[in-house]
């Protein structure tokens, strides 16, 4: 990273009263390396703003349901959706997993104790879960530095990647404490330089100020300031990651603050990462362009695109898995009650199940639950994809193949992919 590369707000050497600026640092291999502490985020508006897309993304977050008004069928959305997320935001950082693996019942598929990109995967959709009800009812004041090192530490505790200390922030003297974005093998050639970890703690703080900040964030969302909801979760991404307070596992937690950040607003969330893996290069250029010339416009926008496209997005998905049933029903009279018939519901909640699964869902004899499944099989409906051990594993392979399409494509033809392959492969 290059001092010319920098606004000349940041080019400045750091200055303790001034609380930010540029600075090196005396560990062998980077003396002549320049890093920087980055500012608070602001509390004056920002000027040159996209007004028409803030416009435009002000109005799809207000259509978005309440999160303490949720319906069942808005929870069930949710759910997948989380798992979702999960998989693209950490597909963005390179630990893959699939909607398969991450639905499929933890008792057939490995123990919880594994270390396994798949489990990393799990440990993300239950780090967001696991905040979701304490961020609706504490509101901003949930941002604190104990909630992002519980996220991390979810997340990152079973990568097999991850060979830090989970959930602990960057300090002097500990490995992996100096981080450098991007670039080539020659540090000389990084992206970007984030606060060195002595500069992290206080930096950290400043934007979890910010982000807990209930007075910015009441007059945004009522339009007396500027502050709107897309606004904050942009700036104050830019300026987590601006910070980058862990080692590795950076990128994940602050894309998982964005859900945080719409719950407190009382909405239910919008998952963004999708849009972010489909226009990675974007997200990336916009994010230079805050941290290094603290230009807010670009990220702003990129996150405004996001929520109109990825609003878009759920409403197709959405409409698709409630088509579902009625599609299924389409291949075979059911029974009144029968619980092949039942159990079209709870494949909706668990699209890759067991006959185990269905005897517990549905309080029924393992003879039933094998006959309903046997039925599920000879309609078409799901597949049985083989075993594990003794136990049988099924898969409603539309669902699966809906939520496994890649963003922004088209869930006919998703429905249609997974119908096939029940077809083609019994």
């Amino acid at each position: 990273m290059r001092q010319d590369e920098l606004t000349s707000q940041l080019r400045q050497k750091y200055d303790a009263k001034r609380g930010y600026g540029i600075t090196k640092i005396d560990v062998g291999g980077y003396e002549n390396i320049w890093f920087v502490v980055p500012p608070p985020p602001p509390l004056q508006f920002p000027r040159n703003l996209p007004l028409g897309e803030m416009a435009k993304a002000g109005a799809t977050l207000s259509r978005l349901p309440s999160f303490g008004e949720m319906s069942s069928l808005d929870k069930l959305i949710n759910y997948f959706f989380v798992r979702r997320e999960a998989v693209e935001s950490s597909r963005i950082e390179g630990t893959w997993s699939t909607i398969d693996s991450v639905l499929t019942p933890a008792e057939v598929y490995e123990t919880e104790q594994a270390k396994s990109e798949n489990q990393s995967v799990k440990g993300y959709a239950h780090a967001l879960e696991k905040q979701f009800n304490k961020a609706f009812k504490e509101k901003e004041k949930v941002f604190t530095e104990k909630l992002l090192c519980e996220i991390h530490k979810d997340i990152v505790s079973k990568d097999p990647n991850y060979s830090g200390t989970p959930g602990a922030l960057r300090e002097p003297g500990k490995p992996r404490s100096i981080v450098q974005i991007g670039g080539s093998l020659r540090r000389e050639e990084s992206t970007y330089n984030p606060a060195p970890p002595q500069y992290v703690k206080p930096s950290l703080q400043k934007v979890l100020d910010w982000l807990s900040n209930e007075d910015l964030a009441q007059r945004g969302d009522a339009g007396i300031s500027g502050f709107t909801l897309a606004v904050r979760l942009a700036i104050g991404h830019a300026h987590f990651e601006a910070v980058h307070p862990f080692s590795d596992g950076n990128g994940r937690v602050g894309r998982a603050l964005w859900p945080l950040q719409m719950i407190c607003a009382d909405r239910m969330p919008l998952y963004l990462s999708g849009f972010v893996e489909d226009q990675k290069t974007a997200y990336g250029q916009a994010l230079q362009q805050a941290q290094k010339k603290l230009n807010y416009s670009p990220i702003i926008d990129f996150i405004c695109e996001a929520v109109v496209q990825s609003e878009a997005e759920a409403k197709v998905t959405r409409a698709a898995i409630e088509s579902l049933p009625n599609r299924w029903k389409e291949r075979a009279r059911f029974r009144e009650r029968s619980a092949s018939l039942l159990a079209l519901d709870v494949l909706l909640k668990k699209p890759i199940l067991t006959t185990t699964n269905l005897m517990e869902e549905l309080k029924t004899s393992r003879q039933v639950a094998t006959l309903a499944i046997n039925q599920l099989v000879e309609r078409k409906i799901v597949r049985k994809r083989g075993n594990l051990g003794r136990t049988q594993i099924f898969a409603a392979e539309e669902l699966i193949a809906l939520l496994s399409r890649k963003f922004g494509s088209d869930a006919k033809d998703a429905l249609e992919t997974g119908y096939q392959s029940i077809v083609k492969l019994g």
